[in-house]
């Protein structure tokens, strides 16, 4: 448990409201939830960017750079960055995966 210390105009309100501690709650779950989906929103934007220079969504590219020769060979000749990309990709991925978590877990409540 945090302490938090708030402005008493802010406490009044809340206690206006209703119970403290519920409003206060209820309020912070969703400025989280608002903030997430800003995150998910600019992560999925930053995918979006890599799935439409190669064609292909990341499943997809990760299956074939690790089972195709021949499409990593004309990788290099076409995207010669195409592993600092791929490493940026995975990232989002990883980043995406951990705020969706984030959001199921406090969204369950």
């Amino acid at each position: 448990m945090t302490t938090l210390t708030l402005d008493t105009k802010y406490i009044n309100i809340l206690e206006a409201l209703g119970n403290l501690n519920e409003t206060l709650e209820e309020a912070v779950r969703r400025y989280s939830i608002e903030r997430i989906g800003e995150q998910i929103g600019q992560l999925q934007r930053e995918i979006l960017v890599f799935q439409n220079k190669y064609g292909l969504p990341y499943e997809q590219f990760y299956a074939r750079i690790t089972t195709d020769s021949e499409f990593v060979e004309n990788l290099r000749h076409t995207y010669p960055t195409w592993e600092r990309d791929f490493n940026a990709w995975e990232y989002y991925i990883e980043e995406l995966s951990e705020w969706l978590g984030h959001l199921e877990s406090i969204s369950k409540t």
